[in-house]
């Protein structure tokens, strides 16, 4: 089990740790193209213009590093080890849901927020939208908190913040988590035309396009 350690020293412990979360590029289930992850410089970046701040979407948590949105089909592949055998899971995974048929076959791991995941598909307008799925290794004492989402016919990028939680949250400094966000895009995307796939994050809260940050809880889906 997890333990609790005391607010004061965990964060000094977690300081210490904060500039190693980083982003692996790789192409995930979302097919062949271009991908790259890069650290914004803090809280004071403001958003691009292009950017949807406020994307409806929901978030999900797993302390295993495991898929938490599937095909019915697919299989978490073990082919690939490290140096010691371990399986390698891949940092950063991403797909693009543009059709109901697809989204209705989904499967979910059992976790937090999957039934809310599950109306988030059956209510999108796949004629006039799409669901990008995103998903990250995050270390276990941290929030990654969608900021904006921006697209072009041919590319998605994301922004996160990454917040410490709670200090109630037992929480161990070594351990990771995987969190997917399922976002809606107010687009009919093709996903054969998405070539290329960024995300980048940065300490501190989100903030809106005039500058201003956001306090704790906006900018999450309902």
């Amino acid at each position: 089990m997890p333990s609790n350690t005391p607010s004061s020293s965990r964060r000094r412990l977690l300081q210490s740790t904060a500039a190693l979360l980083g982003v692996s590029a790789l192409a995930g289930c979302g097919g062949s193209g271009s991908a790259s992850g890069t650290a914004r410089a803090g809280p004071n970046v403001e958003p691009p213009e292009d950017a949807l701040t406020d994307p409806t979407h929901v978030s999900l948590r797993s302390s295993e590093l495991a898929p938490i949105v599937e095909e019915p089909d697919s299989e978490t592949d073990a082919s690939e080890s490290d140096s010691t055998g371990t399986p390698r899971f891949d940092d950063w995974q991403h797909d693009l849901v543009a059709d109901a048929e697809r989204a209705a076959s989904l499967t979910f791991a059992d976790v937090d927020g999957a039934d809310e995941a599950r109306a988030l598909l059956e209510e999108t307008d796949f004629e006039s939208e799409s669901v990008y799925v995103e998903g990250h290794v995050v270390p276990e004492c941290y929030e990654r908190r969608l900021c904006w989402v921006r697209w072009t016919d041919s590319e998605i990028e994301t922004d996160y913040a990454r917040i410490l939680r709670d200090a109630d949250v037992a929480c161990e400094a070594d351990a990771d988590d995987f969190v997917t966000n399922l976002i809606r895009i107010p687009a009919a995307l093709n996903p054969d035309d998405v070539r290329s796939y960024g995300s980048s994050s940065g300490g501190g809260r989100c903030r809106t396009p005039t500058g201003e940050s956001m306090a704790t809880g906006e900018g999450e889906g309902e």
